[in-house]
């Protein structure tokens, strides 16, 4: 039985699990590997903490690169190397392993691991005598179907959101439909480097892109296209790059840097000029999703990785573009942590904000707890997504889920016992969050 964080188990905590996983759960942000290129892969235990979350939490630790190397093999990563390495046996891995897993194993990244090693396979803890029984588990569910499997009977998930990845984020054919659905990402035509990323674009659609208002039609027309496809959003992902303070978009200022940067005289995204250029493009990618109709999703929150930066964390900085865009609907990936009071404030006082969990049922399970019973007296309980998982392994999503099933519960058991809330009214906003509140902001129910 899962252990809640504060150590309660009580009744309304046991009842409101057992109501969520009757609810058929719409994950809302998943960077799951596609099946068919999980099919190559040999992962073990160990290859999982090759993850950019296990691996953060270990480098943090101060485990070396030629330590992390050895223990995870090359099979984690998220690009599939041509030619497998040739690693060590399991039993030598784990113990130059072992000592550093006792210092990140009670982190929420480590958990999620175990959440699902115990909610797919069956096997408690991950230990000398574990890693091996788990390895056997996950290879046995190198098949067709493992997914599905997963996803579906064990999760009860209807479907899950992908987050294009690649180079451009635009491409989204070949996806099980009965599984995923695609968001593609805006990041091409909003963040442009260089006049090399200008001939890129140009290239692909065959097209000249003479000016600002050129890019922000085809931006349009790719929107009006993927809502033609049934697709739920588009995504921006500026906060990796920079803070969220989109200011007062000067148009003509824009004109005049993008006439430069066609004919390469151009300082550069980061540079003063590339955020007059950016702050009117993000600004085009905003009315063209919002005219066809889709959400539009910013990550708002940490940086994957090591030694990142708060820059892109808070939401404050976008209030100007939120105001500007009232029929606009924005939903913040990660919700502003660590400034998720901050984001509810935005989200209490804006009608076209909501708060996308994702990721942070595992980042900091203790602060979702918190931040749920504070949103919940403060923000109309429409406006909280409450899953995404933001993982690459099908089992680790489950664990995922597990966690932010826990959270939920003990945010609302509590709620329960001061006298806050009924019973019923638990399981009404646990099916919000988890079903009934994506489902309308994505236009995935009729």
């Amino acid at each position: 039985m899962p252990v809640m964080h504060s150590g309660r188990m009580n009744g309304a905590t046991t009842m409101l699990l057992s109501e969520f996983a009757r609810i058929p759960t719409i994950n809302g942000h998943t960077h799951v590997i596609p099946e068919d290129d999980r099919l190559k892969r040999d992962l073990d235990a160990l290859s999982y903490f090759a993850h950019p979350y296990c691996a953060a939490d270990l480098q943090s630790a101060g485990i070396d690169d030629d330590t992390l190397r050895f223990v995870v093999g090359n099979q984690g990563f998220l690009a599939l190397p041509e030619t497998k390495q040739t690693v060590a046996p399991l039993a030598e891995r784990w113990e130059r392993f072992e000592p550093w897993w006792h210092r990140v194993r009670h982190t929420g990244f480590s958990q999620c691991l175990l959440e699902g090693w115990r909610a797919a396979y069956g096997i408690d803890g991950l230990n000398s005598e574990t890693v091996g029984a788990i390895t056997n588990a996950i290879r046995a569910g190198r098949r067709p179907g493992h997914y599905a499997e997963v996803l579906k009977c064990m999760g009860n998930i209807q479907v899950s959101l992908m987050q294009m990845g690649g180079p451009f984020g635009e491409p989204v054919d070949d996806f099980d439909r009965e599984l995923f659905l695609p968001v593609p990402r805006l990041n091409r035509f909003t963040m442009l480097r260089s006049r090399d990323d200008l001939m890129d674009l140009e290239r692909e659609y065959n097209e000249e892109f003479s000016s600002v208002d050129g890019l922000a039609s085809k931006m349009a027309d790719r929107c009006a296209e993927w809502q033609a496809m049934g697709l739920p959003e588009v995504k921006l992902s500026q906060s990796y790059h920079r803070a969220m303070d989109f200011g007062d978009p000067d148009h003509d200022a824009a004109e005049a840097i993008f006439a430069g940067l066609r004919t390469g005289r151009y300082e550069g995204l980061d540079s003063a000029s590339g955020k007059v250029l950016e702050d009117v493009l993000v600004f085009h990618a905003v009315r063209s999703a919002t005219a066809a109709g889709l959400p539009l999703q910013f990550h708002v929150g940490p940086r994957a990785g090591t030694f990142g930066t708060l820059e892109g964390t808070s939401l404050a900085p976008m209030a100007r573009l939120i105001r500007s865009h009232r029929d606009a609907r924005f939903d913040i990936s990660h919700s502003g942590f660590p400034y998720f009071t901050e984001a509810a404030v935005l989200a209490k006082t804006c009608a076209n904000v909501f708060l996308n969990l994702s990721w942070m049922h595992i980042y900091s399970p203790e602060g979702c707890v918190r931040a749920l019973r504070e949103w919940l007296r403060m923000v109309p309980s429409n406006k909280i997504i409450g899953f995404g998982d933001d993982l690459y392994w099908v089992d680790t999503i489950l664990g995922h889920l597990v966690m932010a099933r826990q959270n939920v519960a003990e945010a609302l058991a509590g709620m329960i016992d001061d006298g806050l809330i009924g019973e019923g009214d638990a399981v009404s906003i646990g099916r919000a969050l988890f079903h009934d509140n994506p489902a309308s902001l994505y236009g995935l129910d009729p």
